[in-house]
């Protein structure tokens, strides 16, 4: 089994993202529909709904968020024959931990209700279950309480979306993040590359003042008092080695952070405890 959901992590996790924070894209209603080429999942308390096939290739999924929690989409492409009811039988036996047979292929991150995110990717042919690993104040994954669902992929008329044009690329590595060039201001695309040897994810978090990314994250802590110091803002899950995916985000001026919060294949532990974070600052 791999990537074991440790206590810390459900407990950072769960507080920062529940945090009242900055969002884009606001007031998303039913009546939302994909543009050319974007495939659109809504996202409810707690479940999907949305397309059951969709064709391989590159990929825009958006996310619209309709329920009261905070929901991101994880792709993970099945291995070994497995099937969707395989994976929700694991995860009823142990929601705290992946099995090791599927493989992490990406997805919108940090999605705040009543708004929405996207990223492009590279969806190959198989099957999928897409899920959200968010906990909810309880530290349950909302994977357990029910937000998966089964997606195929097969071959067909490909998706209309042209391959993104980046305007800055974040470097995944075992365990940090290297920035190819300084964050401007306003709306900028951006290509995550995993360079590491096992998965990464991308969370951005808009710092509070005077803040560093580890005061916001002990700002969550266990006993912490206070305001939190930081608030979520977009980024990526978790994608594979080797892998890219893009996303597109607001930056207005002030200081931010990221942050890998998958857990270590070894040590079980937050990437962000083996030091898997970077700040920048947007003038």
């Amino acid at each position: 089994m791999r990537n074991a959901l440790s206590g810390s992590l459900v407990f950072v996790l769960s507080a920062l993202m529940s945090a009242p924070g900055w969002a884009s894209d606001r007031n998303v209603g039913e009546e939302m529909r994909g543009g050319n080429g974007t495939v659109v999942f809504v996202a409810h308390d707690y479940g999907f709904r949305g397309p059951d096939q969709i064709p391989a290739g590159l990929t825009t999924v958006r996310i619209a968020n309709e329920g009261q929690d905070l929901h991101h989409i994880q792709f993970l492409k099945l291995l070994q024959g497995k099937s969707a009811a395989e994976f929700r039988a694991a995860i009823a036996a142990d929601s705290s931990r992946l099995p090791n047979w599927v493989e992490y292929a990406g997805g919108p991150n940090a999605n705040l209700p009543g708004s929405r995110a996207s990223a492009t990717m590279n969806l190959t042919e198989g099957d999928y279950v897409m899920m959200c690993w968010i906990p909810d104040k309880n530290g349950v994954p909302h994977v357990a309480l029910g937000m998966q669902k089964a997606l195929f992929v097969r071959g067909g008329k490909p998706n209309k979306v042209s391959q993104p044009k980046p305007s800055l690329v974040v470097k995944q590595i075992d365990y940090q993040f290297a920035l190819s060039q300084r964050v401007q201001p306003g709306l900028q695309t951006i290509e995550v590359q995993n360079h590491g040897t096992q998965p990464h994810e991308l969370v951005v978090v808009k710092l509070s003042p005077g803040a560093t990314v580890k005061d916001a994250i002990a700002s969550f802590e266990p006993g912490a008092s206070g305001p939190p110091k930081g608030q979520l803002v977009n980024g990526i899950t978790g994608i594979e080695r080797g892998r890219r995916i893009y996303f597109t985000g607001e930056f207005e001026p002030g200081s931010y952070g990221l942050i890998c919060f998958v857990p270590d294949a070894v040590s079980g532990r937050p990437h962000f405890l083996h030091g898997m974070t970077a700040e920048f600052t947007v003038e």
